[in-house]
């Protein structure tokens, strides 16, 4: 037990040394600026995508549904318009014929019309500190700093409801992948006629709120409650909270989420956020689950959860595909890639960069023009982080991903480095061409390769004396599932919509 808590604690040091360089990076969100693909150059994916063998396709049979998302949501042209909520803005875009109507779409879509009604007259207070931050700064001792950020100590945990402010009921929207969770976010988001709201993707936060901590201990390290002050801030620059894609697979993350969440909402923040799992089913095979139960219970006591359970995956039935991604790994396929790269480019000569951000670098081997060419190995074998991912997109607005192996669970770490590339890619709007060993749907197999480990995976077994392989933590069902929502993405980012829209 003694090895398995040092372990842990050198696990959380060397995140919080990871996490420190984060202090400046940009939310997932933001994309580079000035910097658009036009039509002519989508063409010309689409006219050497025939010319490749074995191009990736979709069924035909479910072709026939047109896309939910994204969609464009029309904004306000004048001050003095009427200010259309959700419901109305759904109706319109089913009469223009933009989305199709859809019954388990408009029961969460009425759920979101609820809260934004609730927000058109909820002002609240900023506060400056909660009565949990205030019974943390009267006490000290090493027990005070470790339940400031773990959340376990009695102030946080006897945090009184009646301290709330009073505010709509938080929603928690869950269901399949490409079911249309970010459209209708998208709907109640666009149409929020307040100035104090924020949307980001949930990882893209937790990001922040690391780089936050990091400031705070630096700037006044004997602060025994640092996620007080911190959530302070957060609810005064927005009081409404949209997350992309709630998932928590980080032992540092699930630590300090209860206590931040007890914070944000005590004072009186609105969260509607949009996950692939029920609560219950958060962080499900992580180490040390019971200290994050907590959490699980505070989400489900101050959010409506709800299931957007259509049986259409929306991202799937695009019509038009540009077929970006390109195998086997053979010749014609290589002269395929290095046309594309020169017509993407207008021909200019590419040449290695490097990235400095947050003291750190990343070498870039090939770029020009706002295209950036790197082998898998290269983005997906190398230990990079999601700080490097944002970075990466933030530069480039098409990358150009070469050389991607056939995956299976023996392939763990490298699965989920590119599964976290694609996350960073989908929600910056970055543009895709890739080639690799097998088709589109056979990248990555978790049923293969279960019981093979790398080198890095033993250390871990080793210092958490790990010896059975059928331990939930390595049982591959965090990737399977996770593969599954990069797929959908993968399939979206091979549309025509999604390769000549302007970034």
């Amino acid at each position: 037990m003694l090895r398995i808590a040092t372990t842990r604690a050198r696990y959380i040091k060397q995140r919080s040394i990871i996490d420190s360089l984060l202090a400046n990076s940009s939310p997932l969100r933001q994309a580079p600026l000035g910097r658009t693909i036009t039509p002519a150059l989508a063409q010309t994916c689409h006219r050497y995508s025939t010319s490749a063998a074995n191009t990736a396709t979709v069924d035909d049979e479910v072709q026939t549904f047109r896309p939910s998302e994204p969609v464009s949501i029309p904004r306000k042209a004048h001050q003095n318009d009427t200010v259309k909520g959700p419901v109305e803005m759904y109706d319109q875009l089913v009469s223009e014929g933009k989305v199709n109507s859809d019954d388990h779409q408009r029961t969460i879509i009425a759920q979101l019309q609820r809260i934004w009604m609730g927000l058109q007259s909820y002002h609240p207070d900023i506060k400056a500190s909660s009565p949990s931050e205030e019974q943390h700064q009267t006490r000290g001792g090493w027990m005070s700093k470790f339940t400031s950020i773990v959340g376990h100590g009695t102030a946080t945990a006897q945090a009184p409801n009646a301290n709330d402010v009073v505010a709509p009921k938080s929603l928690y929207i869950y269901g399949d992948v490409g079911t249309g969770k970010t459209m209708v976010m998208d709907l109640f988001y666009d149409t929020l006629p307040i100035e104090r709201k924020r949307r980001v993707h949930f990882h893209a936060f937790m990001l922040d709120v690391h780089a936050r901590v990091h400031r705070l201990k630096m700037k006044e390290p004997e602060r025994a409650d640092v996620l007080g002050p911190i959530a302070a801030d957060l609810a005064s620059e927005a009081y409404v909270l949209c997350f992309d894609e709630f998932q928590v697979t980080d032992i540092a993350d699930a630590m300090m989420l209860r206590k931040l969440f007890t914070e944000l909402f005590a004072r009186g923040v609105v969260v509607v956020t949009t996950s692939n799992r029920h609560p219950t089913e958060l962080y499900k095979n992580g180490i040390q689950r019971k200290s994050f139960l907590p959490c699980i219970d505070l989400l489900l006591e101050k959010c409506e959860v709800v299931c957007l359970d259509s049986t259409t995956d929306y991202r799937k039935a695009v019509k038009e595909m540009s077929q970006i991604y390109f195998h086997p790994l053979n010749q014609k396929t290589t002269h395929t890639i290095d046309q594309l790269t020169k017509d993407l480019t207008g021909g200019q000569k590419m040449a290695p960069m490097t990235l400095d951000f947050l003291s750190r670098k990343l070498q870039i081997p090939e770029q020009a023009n706002g295209v950036a060419r790197m082998a898998f190995d290269d983005l997906c074998k190398k230990p990079l982080s999601a700080a490097d991912y944002l970075e990466l997109v933030k530069k480039f607005h098409t990358i150009i991903i070469t050389d991607i192996p056939r995956m299976t669970m023996k392939h763990r770490a490298e699965a989920r480095r590119f599964i976290t590339l694609i996350d960073a890619m989908y929600e910056s709007k970055t543009k895709l061409i890739a080639s690799g060993e097998t088709g589109i749907l056979e990248i990555f197999n978790a049923e293969e390769g279960g019981n093979e480990f790398n080198d890095d995976f033993r250390l871990m077994m080793d210092d958490l004396k790990l010896d059975d392989v059928s331990s939930p933590l390595f049982s591959g069902q965090e990737e399977a599932f996770a593969f599954q929502r990069a797929l959908s993405r993968l399939i979206q980012m091979q549309s025509k919509e999604w390769f000549t829209r302007a970034i």
